[in-house]
């Protein structure tokens, strides 16, 4: 098959699923991963695509939202390994914010026992855990719970916020492109995360590489607004390179080898 006729073969299939992968359009093309690359840059150029990490959306599709309980079990080594290497900047003392979310989530676990830190959360079930294996005083900031993410949002929410003030705020986010910024498809859960990053004296972002590339609806803040990104070494050289080229430091996490074994089945509280 000649180029032209595999880049419109491309673009259709790009059309229709509204996402390929650059791995699979190899194994389908029977090139190496440099032509598909080369493919995609082309066709994006024409308007065709987005590229992202890892392959190329539909222009026009936005990141989507899966309820939490099954975002547990994705990505679980990349995601318990952010947490690992986010867990440095847990203050000696002082007040902390965890936000909902399956990447945040693995860091409630990992928290030392001290009874010297204020840790506040809007997830019913990262409250429960630190409750159950913490010292720490343990707050939620209340108001509706979301089913997709059981994050607490809306005005009780958003009051709660205006009267915190963090050391640091541990945050997650649907999608993250350096130029649109961070985004979320839900405009409530938005309102949340803004509040939270006004709030915070130090933004820590923990997102998989998964995330890189994408926009969702709402958004509600800038790169430049989180001080650290931590994330996995999945992400690509070029959007490493952006971030920093903005002033945003990034981590990037290795898997512990506890991270690697089999993964026992999920705790009752795990599938909360």
């Amino acid at each position: 098959m000649n180029p032209a006729d595999r880049r419109l073969e491309i673009a259709d299939l790009v059309r229709v699923t509204g996402r390929v992968d650059a791995a699979t359009l190899s194994a389908r093309f029977a090139v190496n991963a440099e032509t598909i690359r080369r493919d995609l840059k082309v066709l994006e150029n024409a308007g065709e695509l987005r590229r992202i990490h890892g392959g190329a959306v539909a222009y026009g599709t936005l990141a989507v939202e899966d309820r939490v309980a099954g975002r547990l079990s994705q990505r679980r080594v990349e995601k318990r390994a952010i947490a690992r290497a986010a867990l440095a900047e847990i203050p000696p003392f002082g007040a902390v914010f965890i936000e909902a979310g399956s990447t945040t989530g693995h860091l409630a676990g990992l928290i030392p026992d001290r009874g010297d830190l204020l840790i506040v959360t809007n997830a019913l079930q990262i409250a429960l855990e630190l409750t159950d294996r913490s010292r720490s005083t343990v707050m939620t900031i209340g108001g509706r719970v979301r089913p997709a993410s059981y994050a607490e949002v809306d005005a009780w929410a958003l009051a709660r916020l205006a009267d915190l003030r963090f050391d640091v705020a541990f945050v997650g986010t649907n999608a993250l492109d350096p130029g649109w910024g961070l985004s979320t498809p839900d405009p409530a859960e938005a309102a949340v995360k803004a509040a939270v990053l006004a709030s915070a004296q130090k933004a820590v972002l923990m997102v998989d590489h998964t995330k890189f590339g994408l926009r969702a609806a709402c958004r509600y803040g800038a790169v430049e607004d989180v001080d650290l990104i931590v994330t996995d070494s999945g992400v690509d050289d070029a959007s490493l390179a952006d971030l920093r080229t903005r002033g945003v430091a990034v981590r990037l996490a290795e898997p512990h080898a506890a991270d690697v074994r089999p993964v026992p089945r999920p705790t009752p509280l795990e599938e909360l």
